[in-house]
């Protein structure tokens, strides 16, 4: 996303560091004066600090009243909020703040910090002689179904965007509430990469008419659809600058990726049903591994266990740190991310029946207490020592005791893998100058070397199940922050008066380059194949190899890993309406999570699923219903659907194309 302040950070620099904030009103610089107080009840960080004294300059001195704050995960965009409310509560007179956030998980969070004028409270926002605007700042959540009257007698406003859609009855009378009685509003927009969605979009243009300041926050603002929130961005603060704070603002993140030594595979043969084994030394393994996904390395049952017996090491490790470095103050959690409800079941089955893991499951079918269970998850009271989730577990969900995180998925959307990253960046223990870490498993088969490279996270490659490390090990080097010494060197460069044409332009303009659109996308999808169905139906590991990024040629050797017993295979059923329902939820589970890594929202759901429920028909089932399919084809089908991602993925802009070009199913 365009960084909008870029031209003007030598002239805030200056201001800020004046301490007597020029060319603002004399409240504000009252209030100011007033926020960065050292005597406050509890501080803010530096850069929160920054991040509303950036909102106050391009306000006040700019007269930008769309901003967007880029602020790491972790790194207390709700006290930010906060701050601003205050300011504007106090400084210009406005009294009705609408906040607005994409789900419910993000509500409640946000819901806790308000209530009863919690956040304003706590940091003491509120000058002298202004602290009875609290009783102003009452909170009103929004419900499905509940009445509007809330929304005049409370001076914020918190619910999901959804309910102030005008595509629902509720929507409309919320909606038209705030634009008949106020004239003056602030609207926050938390998450705010959700905001390119159509509906989405269309709200906030609505409110432009009353809204006099807009304040958007996210860790993501860059889109894997490419869109981004129309507002500007005048603050960019990412992991890189929180893991060079002392003391730390997030935890440090490191990587274990198990070495392997030795595989098996298992393909049937379409034709005959036949069922062979091969491994390394066999002359058609080269060919038939071809036929695997990514996925199917950390998903078949086998692999599977081995991933989940590395991350429950690292789990007893963080259950060490805990008590070493914070004495049991809090209980570290594994948090698993699948990409469907058939491999989510079987981690947790795994976890639960081989383990004795006390786990929850999180997918679209779980009820409202599971949910809860989610959001209680690491406070008294809650028993879990683990969580898997389908896609429900990302942006809000904020757990600080989250400190292993086990992928059974491929990224390949940015926004994505930061989010999921970021559930396990919250520190436990605020302002203590004892560094905390966010254990990932990570397989190397999954290419995620990207998104290791973008969060700054340490790789430990070549590990075992049965390999421990100690408490200091693990941790990466601090990275330095990065800054201007000399913002008046920097040179302004203008604008080309003419467009200059290379030497070799003429050679250029026979390539065509494939921008990922694709308005005969059917054809495609008929092209793909699924000959062969294979299973990695066993895996030795190699000995462990530490691998640190800090530039040393250090490398260490750990012994052999023991034999690690395979357990027994799960879900076996033969039974053809299991299958069909089994198959049916694996394909919207694949649907949902296509649609998220393009950035495109829920409401293409219902026509992508059909899409894809064509395609396995023709292409899996030979033209048959699911209902009409035997078992054996159900099978067969629901085997393939790691192929059938795998197949879409590495197909950048299909999935945006079958949107675009709509066709009936």
């Amino acid at each position: 996303m365009y960084y909008s302040f870029a031209p003007y950070e030598m002239d805030f620099k200056a201001w800020k560091d004046s301490g007597t904030f020029p060319d603002v009103s004399p409240l504000t610089r009252d209030f100011l004066t007033h926020l960065t107080r050292k005597d406050a009840p509890r501080k803010l960080w530096r850069h929160q600090e920054e991040a509303v004294m950036r909102a106050v300059y391009a306000y006040e001195l700019l007269q930008w009243k769309e901003l967007l704050l880029n602020i790491v995960t972790g790194g207390g965009k709700t006290a930010i909020i906060g701050a601003v409310i205050a300011w504007l509560k106090c400084c210009h007179d406005l009294n009705k703040f609408l906040i607005l956030c994409p789900n419910t998980i993000v509500r409640d969070r946000l819901e806790d910090d308000f209530k009863d004028a919690k956040v304003f409270r706590d940091f003491g926002f509120l000058p002298p002689g202004m602290e009875h605007f609290a009783n102003e700042l009452g909170l009103h959540v929004m419900e499905p179904g509940a009445g509007p009257q809330g929304i005049r007698d409370h001076g914020i406003v918190l619910g999901n965007i959804q309910q102030l859609y005008q595509s629902n009855i509720s929507g409309q009378r919320n909606l038209a509430v705030l634009m008949n009685n106020e004239h003056r509003i602030a609207v926050f927009n938390d998450e705010a990469h959700n905001t390119p969605a159509a509906e989405y979009d269309n709200t906030l243009f609505t409110l432009k008419d009353i809204a006099k300041f807009r304040l958007d926050t996210t860790a993501t603002p860059d889109r894997a659809d490419g869109k981004a929130p129309d507002s500007k961005m005048i603050f960019e603060y990412g992991i890189t600058d929180a893991q060079a704070e002392v003391p730390p603002i997030i935890k440090s993140v490191v990587v274990y990726q198990p070495k392997l030594s030795s595989v098996q595979l298992t393909y049937t043969n379409p034709a005959t049903g036949e069922k062979r084994t091969v491994d390394e030394m066999d002359a058609e393994f080269e060919r038939i591994e071809k036929g695997l996904s990514s996925t199917q390395w950390v998903t078949d049952p086998d692999p599977c266990r081995k991933q989940i017996r590395v991350a429950l090491d690292r789990l007893q490790e963080q259950k060490r740190r805990a008590q070493i470095l914070a004495a049991d103050h809090y209980k570290p959690i594994l948090f698993v991310v699948a990409i469907t409800i058939k491999d989510a079941e079987q981690a947790r089955d795994i976890l639960v029946k081989e383990f004795g893991i006390k786990t929850l499951l999180v997918t679209e079918e779980s009820d409202e207490s599971e949910r809860k269970e989610a959001r209680m998850l690491g406070k008294p009271g809650s028993e879990y020592e683990a969580v898997v989730s389908v896609l429900m577990l990302r942006e809000g969900w904020d757990v600080p005791p989250v400190s292993v995180i086990l992928l059974l998925r491929k990224f390949s959307s940015r926004v994505y893998g930061q989010q999921v990253v970021g559930r396990g960046l919250r520190l436990n223990m605020r302002g203590e100058d004892a560094q905390e870490i966010c254990a990932i498993v990570d397989h190397e088969k999954l290419k995620h070397s990207w998104l290791w490279e973008m969060v700054g996270a340490k790789i430990k490659s070549g590990v075992d199940q049965g390999n421990l490390f100690g408490i200091e090990e693990d941790l990466p080097p601090k990275r330095k922050p990065q800054f201007v010494a000399h913002p008046e060197l920097l040179i302004e460069i203008p604008e080309p008066i003419e467009v200059e044409k290379t030497d070799f332009e003429d050679d250029l303009a026979d390539i065509e380059v494939q921008v990922g659109d694709y308005p005969n996308w059917q054809n495609i999808l008929d092209s793909f194949h699924y000959e062969t169905e294979t299973e990695i139906t066993k895996v030795e590991i190699k000995s462990v190899e530490a691998l640190p990024l800090d530039g040393s040629k250090f490398r260490e050797i750990h012994d052999p890993p023991a034999i690690y017993r395979t357990g027994k295979t799960i879900d076996e059923t033969t039974d053809p309406a299991q299958l069909a329902d089994l198959l049916k939820s694996s394909v919207r589970d694949l649907a949902n999570d296509l649609l998220a890594e393009e950035g495109i929202g829920t409401h293409e759901l219902g026509y992508f699923y059909g899409v894809l429920m064509g395609h396995v028909s023709r292409r899996m089932l030979a033209g048959k219903t699911v209902g009409a399919a035997s078992a054996e084809e159900l099978r067969h089908a629901l085997n393939r659907r790691h192929r059938m991602a795998a197949n879409f993925k590495a197909m950048p802009g299909l999935v945006a194309s079958i949107v675009k070009y709509r066709k009936e199913t």
